[in-house]
């Protein structure tokens, strides 16, 4: 928007910018709540996704089935499986939406991959298998379709600390990012 003010014998012209901050984003909205169980752990579940915009990841964002009482930890991870950062979630409810915040947000590039996934030593977590043969677009945010840039849904069996690399039936398993897109 351009204004301009005039005063005795000048006009100054100037340019005014909204600099609020955009709203955060997620891959699922709140909404979005998953029906399959399934039993198994511990594991490493995780999401492949892109953004169509610079901007942060704030955190990750998992749905905790009900019955798992464990701790977990979220995981942001480079495509080639760099560990760029992680954290512990805290003050946990019994089930649903779980948001853990990284202590620093992650600066991520438009149109590269990541990977978004968070340990559980439960009994149990939330998969859908097939989901992600069609992928998951709420923009700027995409969970990507399965085979897009490799397998998508995936997990990885053990302690944690590893990214998850295995994929099982185009499978979701409910993990999501806190995505703030650069101003």
């Amino acid at each position: 928007m351009v204004a301009s003010v005039a005063g005795v014998g000048s006009t100054a012209s100037f340019a005014l910018t909204n600099t609020a901050p955009a709203a955060d984003k997620t891959i699922f909205t709140v909404s979005s709540v998953p029906n399959n169980t399934f039993s198994g752990g511990p594991v490493e579940l995780g999401v492949r996704f892109r953004s169509d915009v610079n901007g942060s990841i704030k955190g990750i964002r998992f749905f905790k089935a009900a019955g798992d009482s464990t701790a977990h930890t979220g995981s942001l991870w480079s495509s080639g499986g760099q560990l760029l950062a992680t954290g512990t979630f805290t003050n946990e409810t019994a089930s649903g939406w779980q948001t853990l915040t990284f202590s620093q947000p992650v600066a991520i590039t438009a149109n590269t991959t990541y990977v978004a996934s968070y340990h559980t030593s439960g009994p149990f977590y939330y998969e859908w298998s097939r989901f992600q043969s069609a992928g998951v677009d709420n923009a700027p945010l995409h969970a990507l379709k399965d085979g897009l840039d490799g397998g998508n849904g995936l997990y990885s069996y053990g302690p944690g600390g590893v990214m998850p690399a295995s994929t099982y039936l185009s499978s979701n398993y409910w993990v999501d990012v806190v995505f703030a897109p650069a101003p």
